[in-house]
């Protein structure tokens, strides 16, 4: 059965190789030709992972990821999670602030028979780090911070976000 195999791998994506940093991991369970279309990054295999890696763990060095549902089967898994992190450096326009942010998420993590990871999507919510962070108001309080005339769009729209991090931020609730 895969299925066991499969949970276990991405028990390593989130638990060994996120949430710790170890790069090794990647080198272990990622395939030499995973590239994912949708990521915006020239590398690819456990190089392109690295790279996403060392970014988003510079911005949180302590970021952590817990597995909130995993649902495995023959050749992929779907994983729903949580992440939280302390934001230390510079990111998406905003210095480090030293606040923790929260924010939830997916992926599904296409596996290969020989057991690595071809491919990938993946989707998490930028407003509820920005949230977190104290650059936006809660999502329930936006139309209302709107109508007071506080924009912080204009703010957002000057930072260059990778076309994927603003469907997230446009699309996650």
């Amino acid at each position: 059965m895969r299925f066991k195999q499969n949970e276990a791998i991405a028990r390593k994506w989130f638990e060994m190789m996120w949430s710790t940093g170890d790069e090794t991991v990647a080198d272990e369970i990622i395939h030499p030709d995973f590239d994912p279309e949708w990521v915006h990054i020239q590398l690819k295999g456990p190089e392109q992972i690295k790279h996403e890696m060392r970014y988003f763990r510079g911005v949180f060095p302590d970021l952590m990821y817990t597995g909130v549902d995993l649902i495995a089967d023959e050749d992929r898994v779907w994983v729903r999670y949580q992440g939280t992190g302390t934001h230390h450096k510079p990111a998406w326009g905003f210095e480090g602030s030293g606040q923790q942010a929260t924010f939830q998420g997916v992926e599904i993590l296409y596996i290969t028979e020989e057991g690595l990871v071809i491919d990938r999507w993946g989707s998490f919510c930028m407003y509820d780090i920005f949230h977190s962070l104290g650059a936006v108001p809660p999502w329930w309080e936006l139309n209302e911070a709107l109508k007071k005339g506080i924009s912080f769009v204009s703010e957002l729209a000057r930072v260059e976000f990778q076309n994927v991090w603003l469907s997230q931020l446009l699309g996650c609730r």
